[in-house]
């Protein structure tokens, strides 16, 4: 049995020390940790296999120092996980500190349960540190799960401690640890623990990895904001409720950029997507559709502001100064609102007529807000258009 559990801990280890590196490629930070931490772990379990040439406590204390920095790793994934600090520094002066105590214990000493004790109790204590920092932070139930093995992995350590070291000792010098009772129950517990150990930490790594690239796939890289598939899967979500629709449109983008160069014609349109997420309202999301283009859903909120809403959104971009990009005039944007109606299958049918009250606004000598049926809101012009419903 010892010698089963002699080859399948490294080899376990081994596998997913080398799954997380894997997973790592894709972009998760804590994969590019936990895959260290079980490579130093597979190394450590790996150590009594070459016994016939190390001397019992080279080898030990090899161990110890291939242990701690495992658990250095574990509990650094752990604080990237649930974007705590890193604490990088105090955890290592700890594992040095607790690190030369074991050297002294084993080396000098000779006293193999206190080199073993302090080694499994500053692993347990590195764990729990990072366990304790991050209770308050889970964010869906692979968190949940991964907290709650890595709390049965603390448990195991210092329960099996205080039954093999102080309730019925079990060992005393190096030869008699590979054949007692604790070693075996070590082994044992490890076994089943590290798996579960690993496969939480691995869900919940690879819950992150793909809502992370579906986040992507649903992001105009330029913006940041949404694209019509994540504004198609934010609608799903929320499920068909009402509100206002606003469709708004750089007016005269390509003389824009064909006067400014497109790089400053970028900008215009980050500075456009950023000024309509700081003004949105809670509950609200916007989507660029495509070129400068976008489109805003303002779930429970009445048409007459929904216009309020785009009204304050033009008259600020309408009078954002251009001098410092060599534009010494306005560039304005139009704007298009419908709201709700029962007879509606979907939103793209608000979505459409909101397009109307755009093209509407456009026609009108654009810098305006149309709200479909009514006329255009522009305080400064005397022109009145307005869109009506079925048209």
């Amino acid at each position: 049995m010892d010698s089963n559990f002699a080859f399948l801990l490294p080899v376990m280890m081994l596998i997913f020390g080398c799954t997380f590196l894997i997973v790592g490629r894709f972009g998760s930070r804590e994969a590019k940790l936990w895959g260290p931490g079980y490579l130093f772990a597979s190394a450590a379990f790996s150590v009594p296999l070459f016994d016939s040439l190390l001397q019992e406590r080279v080898a030990s204390a090899i161990a110890d120092a291939l242990f701690l920095l495992a658990f250095v790793f574990y509990s650094g994934a752990m604080l990237a996980r649930f974007q705590r600090p890193s604490y990088l520094q105090p955890r290592l002066a700890f594992a040095g500190v607790t690190y030369a105590g074991m050297l002294y214990a084993g080396l000098v000493a000779g006293n193999v349960p206190a080199e073993f004790l302090l080694n499994d109790l500053a692993c347990a204590a590195l764990l729990g540190f990072a366990v304790t920092v991050s209770l308050r932070h889970m964010r869906h139930t692979a968190d949940t799960l991964l907290l709650v093995v890595s709390s049965l992995v603390i448990a195991d350590t210092i329960i099996r401690n205080v039954i093999f070291v102080f309730v019925v000792p079990s060992y005393g010098g190096h030869g008699d640890f590979i054949s007692s009772q604790y070693a075996f129950a070590m082994q044992a517990s490890t076994s089943i623990l590290a798996l579960m150990f690993a496969l939480s930490a691995l869900a919940a790594t690879t819950v992150d990895t793909i809502a992370m690239h579906r986040d992507i796939a649903e992001r105009d890289p330029m913006t940041g904001m949404l694209n019509r598939r994540g504004f198609d899967r934010m609608v799903a979500e929320r499920g068909r409720a009402a509100g206002s629709v606003i469709i708004c449109d750089i007016d005269n983008f390509k003389w824009v950029n064909d006067t400014l160069g497109h790089g400053p014609g970028d900008e215009v349109i980050r500075a456009f997507a950023e000024m309509l997420l700081a003004r949105m309202p809670e509950g609200g999301f916007a989507a660029r559709f495509g070129g400068e283009e976008f489109v805003i859903f303002l779930p429970a909120m009445p048409l007459a502001a929904g216009a309020d809403f785009a009204n304050r959104v033009r008259l600020a971009f309408a009078a954002v100064d251009r001098k410092a990009s060599g534009f010494d005039g306005k560039i304005t944007a139009s704007f298009g609102v419908a709201g709700a109606d029962a007879a509606d299958h979907s939103l793209y049918e608000q979505i459409a007529r909101a397009d109307k009250a755009l093209y509407a606004a456009k026609e009108a000598g654009r810098n305006k807000v149309m709200v479909e049926g009514e006329p255009p809101r522009d305080m400064s012009s005397p022109r009145v258009v307005s869109v009506n419903r079925g048209c």
